[in-house]
């Protein structure tokens, strides 16, 4: 069965115009060279919101609706990555015909392309219509693309993707694929910490995390979210007595403490002690070599009152200055290649935190 694919019916009213123009991504100097393509020579003097009046009640074609959306793109926006693993032994002639099932029954506008990355990683790259109703109408709409890495090692199948309800949703029906390929029900892992209701546990896991990336020294903690829960508020809000709702009226449910050596903090161990325990932090590691950069990390739980949906996100990287000897002040991107490393070393990490809680607690 084909995709339905047609043209799109929306028009853009002035207000929508207006609307997107007065958005802070677009500059003064976008407006100008707009109306010069529609050669239309304005003061450069003019404002911003003298342009977006004149621009919105010009007729706007197909070429202005298109740059109009481009100036309003975030394509650098980092998202957080997430992963889970199956334990079997699949071919990557398995992947492909899981993937291409997928693709067949696929009845959306999306488009896949399933590329080979090396001899044990296969990624299916999808690009795909976002729609956010709670942005003004010109920002609803957004062409983003997600990458779903599927990894072999040891016997071991490792699906890494963005944290976001589209890469979920596709993986998911990958694993129900690849279980129909193979003819068994394949048993996955991820990491949670939902059968672990004590609040050290959790923050155990976090303790360890940062002190077990493989080839890095842990430098310093600068940001950390603790939450707190109470099972008769989880359980039903809504439900909750008059009695139960006076105890609980001064409730304080998550704090984020951020700083120099939170974890130090008299403030951190004083909600510590009250049954706070950790569900996100940011932290700095060095590399274990001479001259080794330093990388920020962040990690969280996604569910904080059931610590699930482990997500992770390399958020840059501080280079080493020989000149100095120190470390920069300014942090940098880091690049797809080293952003692919240090996900992979975060995982070995988090898998290593995982082990230490269990056989903890």
């Amino acid at each position: 069965m084909g995709k339905k694919i047609g043209p799109s019916i929306y028009i853009p009213t002035d207000k929508n115009i207006y609307d997107a123009l007065q958005h802070k991504k677009v500059k003064q100097s976008d407006l100008v060279a707009l109306l010069r393509r529609r050669n239309i020579l304005v003061s450069p003097s003019l404002d911003k919101l003298e342009l977006s009046i004149m621009i919105s009640g010009l007729t706007i074609d197909y070429e202005d609706f298109i740059y109009i959306t481009k100036l309003l793109e975030n394509p650098n926006r980092k998202e957080k990555t997430t992963q889970s693993s199956v334990k079997a032994q699949v071919s990557d002639d398995e992947i492909k015909k899981a993937c291409k099932m997928l693709i067949d029954a696929d009845i959306s506008d999306d488009t896949f392309k399933i590329v080979k990355s090396d001899s044990d990683t296969i990624s299916l790259v999808v690009t795909y219509t976002d729609i956010d109703f709670t942005k003004t109408e010109l920002r609803q709409r957004a062409i983003k693309k997600c990458e779903i890495e599927i990894q072999r090692e040891n016997g071991e199948l490792t699906f890494r993707m963005p944290s976001n309800e589209k890469a979920k949703t596709i993986t998911s029906k990958l694993k129900e694929n690849l279980s129909q390929v193979k003819g068994e029900e394949l048993e996955e892992e991820t990491i949670s910490l939902e059968n672990f209701i004590e609040a050290e546990a959790r923050s155990y896991f976090f303790d360890r995390l940062i002190n077990l990336v493989p080839g890095y020294s842990f430098e310093n903690v600068s940001s950390v979210d603790v939450y707190h829960s109470i099972d008769s508020l989880d359980d039903d809000e809504d439900e909750l007595d008059e009695e139960q709702a006076g105890r609980f009226a001064g409730y304080i449910r998550k704090a984020v403490l951020a700083g120099n050596g939170v974890l130090e903090s008299a403030e951190f161990n004083q909600l510590h002690a009250r049954g706070f325990f950790i569900s996100k932090i940011v932290w700095t590691c060095d590399e274990n070599v001479t001259g080794g950069n330093r990388v920020e990390f962040e990690a969280q739980f996604g569910t904080p009152s059931s610590c699930t949906d482990f997500k992770y996100l390399v958020r840059g990287i501080y280079n080493y200055n020989d000149r100095t000897q120190e470390h920069n002040v300014t942090r940098r991107s880091a690049l797809p290649k080293e952003i692919k490393k240090l996900n992979i070393l975060l995982e070995q990490a988090a898998k290593l935190s995982f082990e230490a809680v269990e056989k903890k607690y």
